[in-house]
Order: structure tokens, then C-alpha cells, then sequence
């Protein structure tokens, strides 16, 4: 089972922000999508969640999102947005009970403390969401679409993460803890793809990479073929140096002499 985009294209009034772009997620990986700001990357997501117009063909796990209704999308994939703004004093657990309704889980009713609990935010389950920091809030919203698609593959189907910056208000132990939950969920049978920007926890975390540059697919591989100097040089407009430490052989990304 898989996500594929064919050809997306998206457009704001007259400008074009995706331009054809295409890509094959698979079931069991972590599936990351990098470049600089402006390159399309959150428009991309946003088409292969069906929140944004777009042409082109989003298959998920077999069918076209476009023939789907949306609480059958709910049921294969829960989507993190970048932020997320309550109107409401919701308190924690009950934000969290919200992807609990959404899903495929709704009888768990054990699911979104143990969600909290995923995410090291247990002790904050009665507590105002207004009242959290940004890092905590983001945790209780990922929280939210783990309760969504809690169990990674359901009846012999796939259920997918999609992630938008997911670990962008985070410390580096948070970042670390995120991504974990990310590669357990994809080593469990389900499918992640997430928009990045540190390209050390992409290399690190991701199977394969999708580089987006002024809305065009640059390149599309595993880490060890994406993450070259040529192509990050090309891709954000500065000079960046890769490097592979000894074992486990990772590559690594540093701003090298960066100019313009």
C-alpha cells in the first residue's frame, strides 16, 4: 500500500506554487519533504491531504482521495498542521478526544491517555490547551492524530501520518522524541510523510527524501543519494557541505562558506 502523487499542481490566483510534482510513499517508511522557504513543501502536503485545490491524482492506499468522502479519509490518515488556533477553552485530554472521534478507534476509550502519554504529556491532561507553551501544544496536537489513526495498519490497510513541521517549536530532546514516535509508527506498518527543515533529523529518520525548489521536484531518493552538496547547494542557494561520519555512516549537513 502507498500515497502517490501524480503530477500535483497548485495554484494561488496566478502563481503556481506546486508545478507537476510527483512522488511514491510507501507503507513502512518515513517519508520526508525538504527545501527552503517558499519551495512548495506545505502546499504539496496540503494537496495530498485534500485540503488545498489542486490537479493532478492523489492515490491513497489504492483509491483517489478525490472519490473518497471525508470521513473515509479520516479513517486511513490523520494530518498535523503547522499551528493550530482553539477558539474554545478546551482543556488537553479533550483536544486529544477530538482525532479519538475523527478515526477508526472511536470505542478506545483508553487511547487518548495513552496518546498523551506518547507524546510525555500524561500529567497535562486537565490542563487549559491556552495555557501550554508552543512546544507543548504542538506535542498535544500530535497526540491528537496518534489517537486518530492509533492503530498503524487496521484491517490489513495502512494508515498514514502526514506532518507538517512536526517538530519546529520542539528542544532538541523533543525533536529526537518526535521523530522516534514517527519511525516507530512506520516500523509498526503504517505510512509517514512529514515536512522538514532540519536536514540532520531528515538524514537520520527518513527513508526517502523529496526535495522541492521553486515549486519543481529536484531530486528524489534515499538520504545517502539526496543529501549531496550539489543538490542542497542547488536547492537553498548557498554552498552546503555533506559529510559522512565513520559508522553508522549517516550523512550530516553543514553550512559551508555560505554565500549567495
Amino acid at each position: 500500500m502507498s500515497l502517490v502523487a501524480e503530477e500535483i499542481r497548485v495554484a494561488y490566483g496566478r502563481r503556481e506554487a506546486v508545478r507537476g510534482v510527483g512522488l511514491v510513499a510507501l507503507a513502512g517508511h518515513v517519508t520526508a519533504i525538504v527545501g527552503p522557504n517558499g519551495s512548495g513543501k506545505s502546499t504539496f502536503l496540503g494537496a495530498l491531504t485534500g485540503s488545498l485545490p489542486f490537479r493532478g491524482t492523489v492515490i491513497l492506499n489504492g483509491r483517489d482521495i478525490a472519490t473518497l468522502k471525508p470521513w473515509q479519509q479520516a479513517a486511513e490518515r490523520a494530518v498535523l498542521p503547522q499551528a493550530t488556533h482553539l477558539a474554545f477553552p478546551f482543556t488537553v485530554i479533550e483536544v486529544v478526544r477530538l482525532g479519538l472521534q475523527s478515526g477508526i478507534a472511536g470505542a478506545r476509550s483508553d487511547v487518548p491517555m495513552r496518546a498523551l502519554a506518547r507524546v510525555g504529556l500524561a500529567h497535562h491532561a486537565g490542563r487549559s490547551f491556552q495555557d501550554l507553551s508552543g512546544g507543548e501544544a504542538q506535542r498535544v496536537m500530535l497526540a491528537r492524530v496518534l489517537a486518530q489513526v492509533w492503530e498503524p495498519v487496521a484491517e490489513g490497510r495502512p494508515r498514514w501520518l502526514l506532518l507538517d513541521e512536526p517538530v519546529s517549536s520542539l528542544d532538541i530532546a523533543h525533536q529526537v522524541q518526535v521523530m522516534e514516535i514517527a519511525r516507530s509508527f512506520a516500523r509498526a506498518g503504517g505510512g509517514v510523510v512529514a515536512v522538514m527543515h532540519d536536514l540532520n533529523l531528515t538524514a537520520l529518520h527518513a527513508d526517502r527524501i523529496l526535495v522541492l525548489c521553486e515549486g519543481r521536484r529536484l531530486a528524489f531518493g534515499a538520504p545517502s543519494e539526496v543529501l549531496t552538496s550539489d543538490i542542497l547547494s542547488r536547492a537553498y542557494g548557498c554552498n552546503l557541505g555533506v559529510s559522512v561520519p565513520p559508522p553508522p555512516g549517516v550523512p550530516y549537513v553543514l553550512p559551508h562558506a555560505a554565500s549567495l
